[in-house]
């Protein structure tokens, strides 16, 4: 049985585990302070507010059920758009990042309808992806290197 996707809930819950560990990267800790940003934009003050209880420990649960009630995980292709670069930079932070790879299982959820063309480049690391595409058109995934989770010199 092949685990859930990553969504971007997952993600910011991820994200706001790990910014406060001081063994993670700035540059991780940037992608998702900058994420978490985008966020409270295209989701709004109550989204803001769940992912800053998110990262007290003693909000924290109180902060993933706000979340999980503002941020749709359905994203309209408008929100997609937006929010893709921030959400890219973050997944390739944390995969560059040894602390924070370890920390968090490599798992990538594609959930694209596009009327025209998809392309999705460059996924490198990932242990699983679980691709849902629907386009008018072609689909075209690039580069796509798996991690397998193990050491291979084994």
């Amino acid at each position: 049985m092949m685990p859930e996707p990553l969504t971007l809930t997952a993600l910011l819950v991820a994200g706001a585990e790990l910014v406060g560990t001081e063994t993670i990267k700035e540059v991780t800790k940037d992608a998702y302070r900058k994420l978490k940003e985008k966020v409270g934009h295209v989701f709004g003050s109550r989204a803001s507010a769940a992912l800053a209880k998110l990262e007290s420990p003693t909000t924290h649960e109180e902060g993933r059920k706000d979340l999980s009630r503002c941020v749709d995980d359905e994203l309209r292709p408008d929100e997609a758009t937006v929010l893709a670069p921030f959400v890219e930079a973050l997944v390739r932070a944390m995969q560059a990042d040894a602390i924070a790879k370890t920390a968090v299982h490599s798992r990538v959820g594609l959930d694209i309808e596009a009327g025209g063309n998809a392309f999705i480049r460059d996924i490198q690391g990932a242990r699983e992806v679980a691709a849902k595409v629907k386009a008018g058109q072609d689909v075209t995934i690039e580069g796509l290197h798996l991690d397998t989770g193990r050491d291979p010199g084994k």
